[in-house]
């Protein structure tokens, strides 16, 4: 753990990113598929395999597959052009995608989008796990009286309170805001903003915890809210950069930051 200055007694709440931070996503557990003899991990053999057995008309997965990956690659690229970090919703990226399913008549083309974007999205709760000594923590912090919120980047706002609850984590939370419902992703100011009010404090009471620079370190710097870094690998600061205010590699360090472990 680093950092200038103690947290001790400087916060009234304590806001984490979700992916990477609170859960740990696992490539390993997504699908696997072999595609012209490469092996990759997607959720798009699940997606196709729901609307097969749905009965809707499908060119073969391979060319499915290209079209996800092209789609999706699109909806990301207008995403990071965003100057103000508007969020693509993923009802809209599975909207494009079913368009450019022409075997899909138009009359079925926003219920198959549906299917496939929540069998997508229970794939990727799947994939996210919960390491159990984090429990713990958040009691910790509670017990404390601090208030707890999660801040993600993350297109389906359903599927994120889903795999909160699923993995027990939702009963500690006060606040959870996700950016496909709030229209704008990290490190937009909005959203810091917004999680400061729905905390009941200042952006200064509130210590943010995440593990991507820009969303995480930045983003919270731009509205005066301080942040600790979860740099598990111990990456350097990016050149020209203002440093993280506290830099630690496991998550449950917050608790030393907080003066309760």
């Amino acid at each position: 753990m680093t950092g200038p200055a103690s947290a001790v007694g400087r916060f009234r709440a304590v806001a984490f990113d979700l992916f990477d931070t609170l859960v740990d996503f696992d490539p390993a557990r997504m699908p696997e598929v072999t595609i012209d003899g490469r092996t990759e991990r997607t959720t798009s053999r699940a997606a196709y395999d729901a609307l097969y057995e749905a009965g809707y008309a499908l060119p073969h997965y391979p060319a499915f597959h290209l079209l996800w990956l092209d789609t999706s690659r699109l909806v990301w690229e207008e995403r990071d052009r965003s100057p103000d970090h508007r969020e693509v919703p993923s009802s809209e990226r599975f909207r494009r995608l079913m368009e450019r399913l022409v075997s899909v008549p138009p009359a079925e083309k926003a219920e198959a989008g549906e299917l496939a974007r929540d069998t997508h999205m229970e794939a990727l709760i799947e994939s996210a796990s919960f390491d159990q000594g984090r429990f713990r923590m958040l009691k910790r912090i509670r017990e404390a009286g601090l208030k707890i919120g999660v801040v993600t980047n993350f297109d389906h706002t359903p599927a994120a309170h889903r795999l909160l609850e699923r993995r027990g984590i939702a009963p500690y939370v006060d606040a959870v805001l996700v950016s496909e419902e709030e229209g704008y992703r990290k490190p937009s100011p909005r959203l810091f903003l917004r999680a400061a009010e729905r905390l009941g404090a200042a952006p200064g009471e509130v210590l943010f915890v995440g593990d991507t620079f820009e969303a995480d370190v930045a983003g919270p710097h731009g509205v005066g809210m301080p942040c600790a870094w979860l740099n598990r690998k111990g990456a350097p600061v990016p050149e020209g950069a203002r440093p993280p205010d506290f830099e630690i590699r496991r998550l449950e360090e917050t608790l030393r930051l907080l003066g309760l472990a």
